[in-house]
């Protein structure tokens, strides 16, 4: 049975992982579309600083809520046969947020005005500061349906149906993708593409719950406030929410002192952003998702020693695949960069590809600690505890605005030194979070994760030098978009080869477990 149970587990992550690339292949090409369609420009700028305030929410409750709260508390019950008693909680919690949610969106929309000074501190101009309050009106109401949308997947998740959950996100980037790339050149221009990814998300909602009412049987549009299993839902989740929001926080801060340095380096610090958030985004938060509910019901039966298990062979797949991935991310930065941003038409130039490479530099060491961050934030939330992440990442708030003023007033850095004070950032708050953790649930480096640490390593500078060798012998031949994506296909492709042979040789078992699984999902669909 418990091996079932892994396996299981083991599907959920591919479902999701699997889910979270299409949908950031979809989101870079969204993101190449913005600086090449929008521009890298003052409107460019002021639509990625408008999209920041209905993303913060939204990742806030979806991330935050969500996935510490609702996704544990109703797995919780599920697991006890207690379904119905869950609901009440569940459905007070859901009705509760979302009249507050629609307050929030009403206020955002009517002090925008006030609040814009705050995360775009550098825009001087009154054209790019009036474009940013009306972009930042159109797209609010987005927040709404979103978190619908993440409602409606945390309850597929409880139910441990992962895969219209995990692809829903595809069809509100698909949506956005045609609204940049079709509703940019139209008389409304940046405005029309501000209402199609608003409509992108009503649609992406709706999609969610087509899949998710089957589920809901037992929701009631009914307010039970004394019932005790939503008190424990909601002093789980405002912590959580806070706790969630401050990876966002800092963000904002980063793009706030990127700013102030002149037009076009929000842009530059924001596809930056973006990069480094493909691997982390597939990888550690899919295995993340995927083993929450997991977790959640091995503590609520008392099985401390699986969740220990599982949540070590959770970690050691993502320090397996972000190791590699940011040692990668530091050796093709330019590669990528240019590769993903700068067409024909020069909207985007040298400069700026030179610009956001120096960024995604230092962002690409942050795959590794913000992975650790949200794998470890993960097992404190099943265990119901959403208040010690939320003192500790608090506490690097502080931290990244004084290095950032910093980086921006006494080095040379440029934006990049933003990248850095959120990288630094993100690693006291992983270290601090490891140490906790390690003391609430016992020793968790012993030699076993010590020694595969250090085949992942090893193995991940041999991925490096042989990336090199690829790029020194076999390098590309004149500068179409389609040679400079075959060139960059082939030194990833090469490099990870050269990763995954010397790992298995290593005999490290996750890996073998991976293949095992894929190989078994190949033959059946042959037989």
């Amino acid at each position: 049975m418990d091996k079932k149970r892994n396996v299981t587990a083991k599907n959920a992550a591919l479902i999701v992982m699997s889910s979270i690339i299409v949908s950031r292949i979809i989101g870079f090409v969204r993101t190449m579309l913005i600086p090449n369609k929008i521009g890298a420009n003052e409107v460019g700028d002021a639509y990625i600083i408008a999209f920041k305030l209905p993303d913060l929410m939204s990742d806030l409750l979806i991330g935050g809520a969500i996935a510490a709260a609702l996704v544990p508390v109703l797995s919780g019950y599920i697991v006890k046969n207690k379904e119905e008693e869950g609901w009440k909680a569940v459905s007070t919690f859901m009705n509760i947020i979302f009249i507050a949610m629609i307050v929030f969106c009403v206020l955002g929309m009517i002090f925008a005005p006030n609040i814009i000074p705050f995360v775009a501190a550098g825009f001087k101009s009154d054209y790019q500061i009036k474009l940013t309050i009306k972009l930042t009106r159109i797209l609010f109401p987005s927040v709404c349906f979103i978190m619908l949308a993440g409602f409606a997947s945390g309850i597929l998740n409880s139910y441990n149906k992962f895969f219209a959950a995990s692809y829903g996100p595809c069809i509100y980037n698909i949506g956005c993708v045609m609204s940049i790339y079709f509703l940019s050149g139209t008389k409304g221009g940046v405005y029309s593409v501000a209402w199609g990814v608003t409509a992108s998300a009503f649609v992406y909602f709706m999609f969610q719950l087509s899949f998710a009412i089957k589920n809901m049987k037992f929701y009631r549009p009914k307010i039970y406030l004394n019932h005790e299993g939503f008190r424990k839902l909601f002093k789980l989740a405002v912590p959580s929410m806070i706790a969630s929001s401050i990876v966002h926080i800092n963000g904002m801060i980063s793009s706030s002192f990127s700013s102030l340095f002149g037009k076009g380096s929000v842009m530059a610090f924001e596809m930056a952003d973006r990069v480094w958030q493909m691997p982390y985004g597939v990888f550690a938060q899919g295995i993340a998702t995927a083993i929450l509910p997991s977790l959640s019901a091995k503590i609520a039966v008392g099985k401390v020693d699986e969740f220990k298990r599982t949540w070590i062979r959770s970690l050691k797949v993502v320090l397996m695949i972000t190791i590699p991935a940011a040692i990668g991310l530091i050796i093709l930065r330019h590669d990528i960069m240019r590769a993903i941003f700068q067409f024909k038409n020069k909207q985007v130039d040298d400069n700026f590809i030179n610009l956001s490479s120096s960024v995604l530099m230092y962002f690409a060491l942050a795959v590794i600690t913000q992975s650790l961050v949200i794998i470890i934030n993960r097992a404190f939330y099943a265990y119901n505890d959403t208040k010690t992440p939320l003192y500790v990442g608090s506490s690097t708030i502080l931290l990244n605005m004084g290095l950032s003023y910093i980086f921006c007033n006494y080095t040379n850095l440029n934006i990049a030194g933003m990248a850095l004070s959120y990288l630094i950032a993100s690693l006291v708050n992983a270290t601090i979070l490891f140490r906790l953790f390690n003391k609430r649930i016992g020793k968790l480096i012993d030699n076993d994760v010590l020694g595969f640490c250090k085949k992942i390593i090893i193995g991940s500078f041999v991925m490096a030098f042989c990336l090199q060798l690829a790029k020194y012998f076999t390098p590309v031949v004149g500068t179409t978009k389609l040679l400079q994506f075959i060139d960059l296909l082939k030194n990833v492709s090469f490099g990870i080869i050269a990763y995954f042979i010397f790992i298995w040789c290593m005999k490290v078992d996750e890996v073998r477990e991976i293949m095992d699984i894929i190989l078994r999902k190949v033959k059946l669909k042959r037989a």
